[in-house]
């Protein structure tokens, strides 16, 4: 038992080193520059597709019934919403669909 106890123990403070370790692996993965270009254009992705989620909720639509309106299968309307082949085209239909418009914005980075 008490054998247990220590091999527990070990596998608890293992556990935490990796975890330690990982995040620092991940937080200079994501402040890495050349990482930059590649972690704004996840976000913008992942931006359109919150604001496609929101659209269609808000208009009180399944995305089955979006997809329809856009002439497009449901399992290509859920990848709209996973951050996938979102283009400004796209939201616009989808916000159209929706009974909603699309206001671009932009910011300069360094200003």
């Amino acid at each position: 038992m008490k054998e247990l106890r220590a091999n527990i123990q070990n596998l608890e403070n293992n556990s935490e080193t990796i975890y330690q370790k990982q995040s620092a692996e991940r937080e200079a993965f994501l402040n890495a520059p050349e990482n930059q270009e590649c972690i704004a254009k996840i976000k913008a992705s992942l931006k359109a597709a919150q604001i496609a989620y929101e659209m269609r909720k808000k208009a009180g639509l399944t995305q089955a019934e979006i997809a329809k309106i856009l002439h497009i299968r449901q399992p290509n309307y859920a990848r709209i919403e996973r951050g996938q082949n979102v283009s400004i085209n796209t939201l616009a239909d989808i916000a159209n669909a929706c009974g909603a418009e699309i206001d671009i914005k932009y910011h300069f980075k360094h200003a």
